[in-house]
């Protein structure tokens, strides 16, 4: 019996190894070009992206909370299960608590190249400003990063200790099994009752520095950081749930089909507030039909409809499928629902910024002339022959380096997740 358990582990660790090979070789690919691009913008400037004074967050800081919102959704699944003992879904704390860590550094990751000018960062630390969002944010970024390694750390400890390897893993020897594993259990769950008002917070951070820019419509309202959260929940979840299908794999995934099931209705219950927040946030932009207002909503269902439709109609479309009982049933089902959301999500992030940064927020009204609401020209940063110096808006699109550049945590993210599913069990006790 004991060989044939054997067996079936080293058959599926091999089965496992192939398309782990494929995506480890694919996220160094994706890494080395993405530091490439990120050399030559180091070289040559922040001019060599698209963005300009009118239009100073682009693609960089929409990947930034596109992956904060991961990360937090991922530590909200593991501590919740942990604090809340969901056993059906215990086998995937593992899978949670690596997706948060990996993406919390895919997160810190592209912060740097939007900065422009790295060194400076230590000026944040040298000489903070506490009224400063940013501070605040940078403060429980690095506070996450601590939290989710400890929780990755403290689950694996029992393998190591059975296994005899891992690292900084010395102090316990001398204990059987079983009081590792108790200790594993004990740490896990402080770990996790610290972790979720953590997750909780970084993500509320990272709202409230949109929320606090007063001069900005788009951005300025309470609703926005639980809308944050409610969508952070989702596509964190989401991403656990890709993760843990690649490694269970179709030949097992009936073994863990109503694990599935929960994360499936966790995401769609998720979607339903956001959209409950969506709908809130467009009924008082548009109830008393200020000029503002009026400007706001022509980017939003007219110039960057088709950006808008697909942040809505791809996150709506998993909504309703993953609550169906069709959307459950099987392995592509739930891979599919899952892609579309975060395209989904993706788009909702960069309509974070061309609504705002397209909405000059300094105008005047001039009656005599029949103007409600003229808007000042802003200078673009730049000087060139036969080029405007002013413009009263920028038609953002992001340049192919900027796009190089954005890959950067895409590829770390990659290659945390499948060198660690490599090295390490995450699926613990499976199949015996």
């Amino acid at each position: 019996m004991k060989t044939e358990v054997i067996s079936s582990e080293v058959s599926f660790k091999t089965q496992e190894s192939k398309p782990l090979n494929r995506v480890l070789g694919g996220s160094i690919v994706v890494l080395i070009v993405a530091l490439f691009a990120w050399i030559y913008q180091l070289s040559q400037g922040l001019i060599v992206t698209n963005m300009r004074n009118p239009f100073s967050w682009g693609l960089y800081i929409a990947t930034f909370a596109f992956f904060v919102g991961i990360a937090a959704g991922g530590l909200i699944i593991s501590s919740s299960v942990y604090l809340f003992n969901i056993e059906k879904l215990k086998p995937f704390t593992r899978i949670a608590s690596l997706s948060a860590f990996a993406s919390i550094l895919g997160a810190g990751a592209i912060v740097l190249p939007d900065m422009g000018r790295v060194d400076r960062i230590l000026n944040m630390f040298i000489h903070p400003n506490f009224r400063s969002p940013l501070v605040w944010d940078v403060t429980v970024i690095m506070a996450y990063m601590i939290v989710t390694f400890l929780s990755v750390y403290v689950q694996l400890l029992p393998d190591w200790k059975k296994e005899n390897r891992g690292f900084l893993n010395g102090w316990t020897k001398g204990r059987t099994d079983e009081e590792v594993l108790a200790l594993s259990k004990k740490w896990s769950k402080i770990v996790s009752l610290i972790g979720l008002p953590i997750a909780v917070l970084i993500h509320t951070v990272t709202a409230l520095i949109f929320a606090t820019q007063a001069s900005r419509a788009w951005w300025n309202t309470a609703i926005l950081p639980p809308d944050f959260i409610s969508v952070a929940v989702a596509s964190g979840t989401a991403l656990v749930m890709l993760i843990a299908l690649f490694v269970v794999g179709k030949e097992h995934f009936e073994e863990y089909h109503a694990a599935f099931k929960i994360l499936a209705t966790i995401v769609a219950s998720a979607l339903v507030v956001h959209f409950f927040f969506v709908a809130v946030d467009l009924l008082i932009h548009g109830w008393w039909g200020k000029p503002e207002t009026k400007e706001l909503f022509s980017l939003i269902f007219g110039c960057y409809g088709l950006v808008y439709a697909t942040e809505l109609l791809l996150p709506g479309f998993t909504m309703i499928y993953f609550f169906s009982a069709k959307g459950k049933r099987s392995f592509s089902s739930l891979i599919l629902g899952s892609i579309l959301l975060f395209i989904g999500v993706f788009a909702h992030r960069m309509m974070l910024m061309f609504p705002a940064f397209n909405s000059i927020s300094l105008t005047l009204s001039l009656p005599a002339a029949g103007i409600e609401s003229w808007s000042y020209p802003i200078s673009v940063g730049q000087l060139r022959e036969g080029m405007p110096s002013f413009v009263t808006s920028w038609s953002y699109v992001p340049s192919f380096i900027e796009c190089m550049v954005a890959l950067l945590p895409f590829g770390l993210v990659t290659f945390v997740v499948s060198f660690a599913l490599k090295l390490y069990s995450f699926l613990p006790e499976k199949h015996e």
